[in-house]
């Protein structure tokens, strides 16, 4: 174990998360376990009551509330805010994530993640099932698997955020120490890359128990600051696309086909995100494009054919990826 026998740490990165860091700090204070957790939770200089919010948990929970305080916003710095700030306080054998404005809702989760992982040594990560609640129109519901299951790369690689989210996500500290060079060639994604490094690391246990809820676009999210601009979903995609290329290299080419077919499914994404929805029907994206599943082709023919109807669903269904 780490200094001071910590087993986990806890990641937790808030900016103007007035409205919901109670909730996620509630969260993390109320698990109940057999060991001790940190957490090292990073306020990215809120201009809210966020660091007011945090500072009262310090002082009531001092043995486990370990936060960073900034002065300047890191993030519009481009400063890499987890190895450069948090990483190195880390003390756990563990990492458990979750941002400021998702929360757990489970007080034994940490103890279930924790158990599995001491006992599995060839397991990379653990991740359960997570509710998402949609902040534009309060609906809620659960999107991933209802049963547990054993995740590869084959489901990484494919996407992680149809597997589960990433206020689920523990794994060892030593993938965080290690970390190739594909995992800093997608910024403001952290999640996507670094499951596919899991999982190439090793299995990943999902548990099918809902034990957090994801907060789905609220104000400062990633979500919110791609928006609905085409340009910034383009040069985000470019870098997936360049990401998992690198990733190809680093895994050896063992997963290439996996590679090859989600590398063709994000040039897919840039057509749609230019409008060029004939260009998806002919080669060689043809091919890529009929192994979207029923929802994203029903998804691409509304933007074509009816782009109203698509905002529509979008806003009160379930179009929210």
């Amino acid at each position: 174990m780490q200094n001071n026998d910590v087993m986990v740490s806890i990641y937790c990165k808030a900016y103007n998360h007035e409205k919901y860091i109670r909730d996620c700090l509630d969260g993390f204070v109320n698990q109940k376990t057999d060991f001790k957790y940190e957490v090292i939770i990073h306020d990215d200089a809120s201009t809210d009551a966020t660091a007011a919010i945090i500072r009262e948990y310090e002082a009531k929970y001092p043995d486990i509330i370990r936060p960073i305080y900034q002065t300047e916003n890191q993030y519009s710095k481009r400063v890499k805010v987890f190895s450069t700030f948090m990483l190195p306080l880390m003390r756990g054998k563990y990492i458990a994530c979750c941002e400021g404005d998702d929360y757990w809702t489970d007080d034994g989760k940490l103890q279930m993640q924790v158990d599995f992982l001491e006992a599995h040594p060839d397991f990379s990560a653990c991740v359960h099932n997570t509710e998402i609640v949609n902040m534009s129109n309060g609906k809620r519901f659960v999107n991933y698997p209802a049963e547990d299951r054993v995740y590869g790369p084959e489901d990484m690689i494919a996407g992680a955020m149809v597997c589960y989210h990433t206020s689920s996500l523990m794994y060892r500290i030593e993938y965080a120490r290690n970390r190739p060079e594909f995992l800093r060639m997608q910024s403001g994604v952290g999640d996507y890359p670094l499951s596919i490094y899991l999982a190439l690391s090793g299995s990943i246990q999902y548990f099918g128990k809902v034990m957090s809820v994801y907060r789905y676009g609220t104000e400062g999210s990633w979500t919110r600051r791609l928006g609905n601009d085409n340009q910034k979903k383009i040069a985000n995609y470019n870098k997936q696309i360049a990401m998992l290329e690198a990733a190809n290299e680093y895994s050896e080419h063992r997963y290439d086909a996996l590679f090859r077919d989600k590398i063709g499914a994000t040039r897919c994404e840039i057509l749609i995100a230019e409008g060029n929805y004939k260009g998806l029907r002919q080669e060689p994206y043809r091919t890529y494009y009929q192994k979207f599943s029923r929802k994203d082709k029903v998804k691409v023919l509304l933007l074509q054919y009816c782009p109203p109807a698509y905002w529509i669903l979008r806003r009160f269904k379930r179009f929210y990826i």
